[in-house]
């Protein structure tokens, strides 16, 4: 079976739905240190003025180094109207906007505490949209030991995997190995993200799975899956 990994990302984007289809098993790594500027918080989104982001506010100040399961959403900012307005701004005249929307509406109408909650509340909206049906799990559940490819070969271990789907950018620090002497495969994903009609003139690649599902509605899957997994290129020894 293969295993992938990723984090908790909010409204993620066409790769990481990708990866999840492509695996057997995804673990989402709940209990790695939250960092700033990335995904976990933020996503983007379609715009009349190229792609826009929209970030959920969290707390930070005085509360040290925090885990990913730990960050808290800052409701000082109203920023579920706010994502809502920008999504019915952008999408409104979307052939599939209103077949989603109200789902949507309904998870930002909730007072999330943690950022976790909400993110995987919205991955499974979304997971459920692709008709994915990959099992997901928590890496805190798990209770891995180690770091970098020790965590990986443990996770493996845990949940039962013959093979490790990477992103292709981990190529230089993954040793195939580490992997090989113990048993196990070292796969990497090789996604070109495949083009698909949207709002506001050229295509914008990178964006939230919100905007294929807003524009391309039931067909959406079938655009995702037009990749493959690829081993591709030599990781490293």
């Amino acid at each position: 079976m293969i295993l992938a990994a990723h984090h908790p990302c909010y409204l993620p984007s066409l790769s990481f739905f990708f990866k999840l289809a492509s695996a057997d098993v995804f673990v989402l790594a709940d209990d790695y240190q939250y960092t700033t500027h990335n995904f976990i918080n933020r996503t983007r989104i379609k715009t009349a003025d190229g792609a826009g982001w929209l970030t959920v506010p969290v707390l930070t100040k005085g509360r040290g180094s925090q885990k990913a399961n730990e960050v808290c959403v800052n409701h000082t900012f109203n920023w579920p109207q706010k994502h809502l307005r920008a999504l019915e701004v952008n999408y409104c005249y979307a052939a599939y906007f209103e077949q989603y929307i109200d789902d949507v509406a309904a998870l930002f109408s909730r007072k999330w505490r943690l950022l976790v909650d909400l993110n995987l509340a919205l991955i499974d909206l979304f997971r459920s949209a692709l008709g994915i049906s990959t099992p997901v799990s928590l890496s805190s559940a798990l209770r891995l030991e180690g770091k970098g490819s020790t965590r990986l070969l443990d996770m493996l271990g845990k949940t039962g995997c013959g093979s490790y789907l990477a992103d292709a950018e981990l190529k230089t620090y993954l040793k195939r190995q580490e992997f090989e002497q113990n048993n196990f495969v070292l796969q990497f994903l090789d996604f070109r993200e495949p083009a698909y009609h949207q709002q506001f003139g050229d295509f914008t690649p990178g964006l939230s799975v919100a905007d294929l599902l807003f524009n391309e509605g039931p067909e959406s899957r079938n655009i995702l899956m037009r990749q493959r997994v690829v081993s591709s290129g030599e990781p490293g020894v």
